[in-house]
């Protein structure tokens, strides 16, 4: 057992008996006497106002006031909470202030030689933030409440960043993030079904005071799993009418594009370090596909179809031109 495990022990032990002798301590703990003083001195040192009685009748006990065990961090401990909040900041995590202000009050209970060792692991790790976090992060919290609160939205929503914006009324039921992009599911009343909002093509959003009820045991989780095996199933079904995109690049890149969660449903499992395969609708492949193996530039090669290759390149020439022009 920690040294930590031992303390925690002590306290506890102190709590639940109100007194306790330096021997019961021992026995309790299969420790030594000596020990079991030294732990008690450095509780001391800790700011813990144990009561020491001497002669008989005597031992170690917690004054009345003491109503709670004091918390205590292992480095490792600490270390992830200070990573967390880089990741958190990396994430667009809309409360990442308030997790930031929990950091800095535990960090004020630390002393000098605890904070100097954190502080010289913790720079070991550079997480960078996100170009836009003060542009999502009162949406995303607008979000969360009406959530939390169950209150129907009117979204301003573009299905694409160069498309208008149309108005939605939605009940939102849980927020997703995902490789660095933030998900949105809610019952859009227009379309009568449920939905994935992309959070980053939210124009705007009004409250309407009204609220909804969610469906019982609902899970964002169980929901994305659900349009997975949907889009699989479909897929099967309509296995004559789909083509063959296959597509060859650094593993990396090819890791970024399988890890999309809207084409992971379409991945043969014919996968190696640098190819990918993936089998789906013609119309849905040109809808999506150009614009995405755009962004990778010459990191991915697209061995067929041809018809995906012709189009790309009459996308990139479009883009040529637009710049020249």
């Amino acid at each position: 057992m920690a040294k930590l495990d031992y303390l925690l022990s002590i306290l506890w032990l102190l709590r639940s008996h109100k007194k306790m002798t330096a021997e019961q301590l021992a026995e309790r703990l299969e420790l030594s006497v000596r020990t079991v003083y030294r732990y008690i001195d450095t509780l001391g040192m800790s700011g813990v106002p144990i009561i020491s009685e001497s002669g008989h009748g005597g031992g170690f006990r917690l004054p009345d006031s003491f109503l709670s065990v004091p918390l205590f961090f292992e480095l490792t401990e600490l270390k992830a909470m200070e990573h967390s909040v880089l990741l958190a900041r990396q994430a667009d995590y809309p409360f990442t202030d308030a997790l930031e202000k929990a950091r800095t009050k535990i960090e004020h209970r630390l002393q000098e030689s605890q904070l100097e060792d954190l502080r010289r692991h913790v720079g070991s790790i550079h997480i960078p933030s996100p170009s836009q976090s003060a542009l999502l992060h009162p949406m995303l919290r607008e979000l969360e409440q009406a959530i939390a609160s169950r209150e129907t939205l009117i979204l301003q929503y573009a299905k694409s960043f160069s498309g208008s914006a149309e108005e939605r009324h939605i009940d939102p039921y849980g927020l997703i993030y995902r490789l660095g992009k933030w998900y949105l599911i809610a019952y859009c009343h227009q379309r009568e079904a449920l939905r994935v909002f992309r959070v980053d093509r939210m124009n705007s959003l009004s409250l309407t005071g009204r609220t909804f009820e969610m469906p019982e045991h609902f899970s964002v989780h169980d929901y994305m799993s659900r349009i997975h095996e949907y889009q699989d199933q479909n897929t099967k079904e309509n296995e004559t009418t789909l083509v063959t995109v296959r597509l060859q690049g650094l593993t990396e890149v090819l890791d970024a594009i399988c890890n999309q969660w809207f084409l992971q449903p379409y991945l043969v499992t014919r996968r190696t370090d640098d190819e990918a395969e993936f089998r789906m609708h013609p119309d849905w492949m040109l809808q999506y596909m150009p614009y995405l193996l755009l962004s990778y530039g010459r990191g991915i090669n697209v061995l067929e179809p041809q018809q995906l290759r012709t189009i790309l390149s009459e996308t990139a020439r479009d883009l040529a031109a637009y710049y020249e022009g």
